[in-house]
């Protein structure tokens, strides 16, 4: 509010079908990634049923709620935030993007766009505020000093640090491959004249801003 008042805020998430809402479900948290999964089960659970398809937009795609789909069988078609980006060829001639760079899964190292070796340093694993763990394997080049790419590679004083997370890397690729075919492009279109009736009736019919 810009005045100094604290208040309290809530995040709601409406789960429909047909245009009808199913379900709904009041949380704190000020992102929708971690209200994922609390509010599928909870509209699962009063329905007394369990979803085939589950379809949201990128605000909800992450490495967790992509492996509790995976293990509850249910079909995700939820882009991440990135996806619109990653898809398009501007994105694919960035050099300084590590993911477009060389990878040796042999020799556990990248190749940076100056040829230079960015061999693997150590594993980290870290734990968000829900207990989901996350693995990241650690490279870092020894070869940045004097480097005429530096500036536009790196500004760290210790060189180019690269953080890899090989599961969420084969998540993405498996979100792409199941996003490329008409059937879930359809789906995932559906999904805004779906979800944005809904809103707009509430928001601009019902006047509830």
């Amino acid at each position: 509010m810009l005045n100094g008042q604290l208040k309290p805020g809530y995040n709601i998430q409406v789960g429909t079908e047909n245009n009808f809402v199913i379900g709904y479900d009041v949380f704190p948290n000020p992102t929708d990634t971690r209200t994922f999964i609390p509010h599928l089960e909870n509209v699962q659970k009063r329905l007394g049923c369990k979803f085939k398809f589950a379809i949201a937009d990128a605000g909800y795609g992450s490495e967790e709620n992509y492996d509790y789909l995976e293990e509850n069988e249910i079909t995700g078609i939820v882009k991440y935030t990135t996806y619109e980006k990653e898809t398009k060829r501007s994105f694919k001639k960035k050099t300084f993007n590590t993911e477009n760079w060389k990878y040796d899964a042999e020799q556990k190292e990248y190749t940076c766009p100056c040829g230079n070796p960015v061999p693997y340093r150590k594993t980290v694993t870290k734990k968000n505020k829900s207990g989901y763990l996350q693995t990241y394997e650690v490279y870092q080049c020894e070869n940045c000093e004097g480097c005429p790419f530096r500036e536009l590679c790196t500004k760290s004083e210790y060189g180019r640090v690269i953080q890899r997370n090989g599961h969420w890397l084969e998540q993405k690729a498996k979100v792409k491959e199941l996003l490329s075919s008409e059937e879930y492009k359809t789906l995932m279109k559906k999904r805004s004249t779906e979800c944005e009736t809904v809103f707009g009736q509430t928001k601009g019919n019902l006047g509830f801003r």
